[in-house]
């Protein structure tokens, strides 16, 4: 009788493992893929040139999940605060953003102006995330006949920056086409390598109405910032601008569509950047 008992008992728990390792391979067999499973919140930033307008752009800003805005401002005040405060609190970081092509030969203006945001920092419960600069020497009037000195000009101002200020949280926009080859400091190589290597990160202006021509205009600083392991941001156009720079003939629904298609394209180190909330709001369907 204990015999029969004992072999039940062995038969009973050989059942419930056959069947609970066929429950187990089913579970571990029927779980997602791990590349369909949800990727952790994309970066997506925002230039916001007008800190007039109202919150309702934030509404919109939190819908499309934006997680950085630029955003512009030439004083501070308790205006800058809240904004801030409101936007941190919708799981948003808010940079300061300043652009004038002047200080490519005027540093010392721009080094006053960061003097004064570091003490806006420092007395500011809800401090900006750092600084992202739009310095562009293609808008200096003479930059044709001064191309090689002006950007040569604007690789010293990041790197005297950097030296100034080595804990800054700093960002800079360059056009994709800044691979002018310069010599400075004795090395000789692109002029956005140069940037790239000053900056915290670097949001390449890759202004085209299609996927694979925005990723071409940026694949070569991708590649270098991936190299020295430096985040980097494609970004698009919203504005009335030539057709091929802007998706503002193409509209909203083409542009989530190629954006969606370049994601896929990029490493998690890449972001995405849009020019500018209100241009983005207003686009057309």
């Amino acid at each position: 009788m204990k015999k029969i008992v004992v072999a039940l008992v062995i038969i009973c728990f050989t059942v419930l493992a056959v069947v609970g390792a066929c429950i187990g391979f089913y579970i571990y067999d029927n779980r997602p893929d791990e590349s369909e499973l949800p990727d952790p919140t994309p970066y997506l930033g925002v230039w916001w040139w007008d800190n007039r307008i109202d919150s309702t752009y934030l509404d919109f800003a939190e819908s499309y999940n934006v997680t950085d805005i630029y955003y512009y401002t030439s004083n501070f005040s308790q205006k800058t605060t809240d904004f801030i405060q409101e936007a941190n609190s919708r799981c948003m970081d808010v940079l300061w953003l300043q652009g004038e092509y002047e200080w490519i030969e005027d540093v010392q203006s721009l080094k006053e102006r960061i003097d004064g945001f570091l003490e806006y920092q420092e007395s500011n419960g809800y401090p900006f995330k750092g600084i992202h600069l739009d310095i562009e020497p293609h808008q200096h009037p003479q930059f044709e006949e001064r191309r090689e000195e002006l950007i040569k000009a604007f690789v010293a101002l990041s790197k005297e920056i950097k030296d100034s200020y080595p804990n800054l949280w700093i960002e800079y926009d360059i056009p994709f086409w800044l691979e002018d080859e310069i010599t400075y400091g004795g090395v000789t190589k692109p002029a956005y390598q140069f940037v790239i290597d000053n900056a915290t990160r670097v949001t390449v202006m890759t202004y085209r109405d299609e996927w694979q021509k925005i990723y071409d205009a940026g694949k070569a600083e991708l590649e270098y910032a991936t190299s020295v392991d430096k985040p980097i941001n494609f970004s698009v156009e919203t504005g009335e601008e030539e057709d091929v720079v802007t998706f503002f003939e193409e509209g909203a629904t083409y542009m989530y569509e190629q954006l969606a298609l370049l994601r896929k394209q990029l490493p998690s180190s890449c972001g995405i950047a849009v020019h500018h909330i209100k241009s983005w709001r207003e686009l057309k369907n």
